[in-house]
């Protein structure tokens, strides 16, 4: 029970730029691999922080570049990506389609991205 409860929380929280649902809600491959993994992490007795810190990890593999973007975002704001706290990283705020989106309009350095649409099967 207890390690479903740390699943079932750190899952709300953790969102990726293909989708706009967070990893409780594995509507592509990349929610359902996460969602294992958080699954194997509660398992093997890691902490919500780690949790949190692997997933950002993963997140930043399978989309480099919305990571790329975010670390310069931060270092616009005044933060290096190595400060950045991952739970802040992953949230919907950044991490989530809507999120990065909307963050990615705020990136001073960075040209504006041409319209169109991502996600898991492009």
């Amino acid at each position: 029970e207890e390690q479903q409860a740390l699943v079932d929380n750190v899952s709300r929280g953790i969102f990726r730029p293909c989708c706009g649902n967070s990893t409780h809600f594995p509507d592509c491959n990349h929610g359902m691999a996460m969602l294992g993994l958080l699954e194997l992490m509660a398992k093997n007795g890691v902490t919500e922080k780690e949790m949190y810190g692997v997933a950002l990890k993963v997140n930043s593999f399978w989309f480099p570049q919305t990571y790329i973007d975010l670390a310069t975002y931060f270092k616009e704001q005044g933060t290096d990506w190595a400060n950045v706290d991952p739970k802040l990283a992953l949230s919907a705020e950044y991490s989530s389609a809507q999120g990065y989106q909307q963050t990615r309009q705020l990136i001073k350095s960075l040209p504006k991205p041409e319209l169109g649409s991502g996600g898991c099967g492009a």
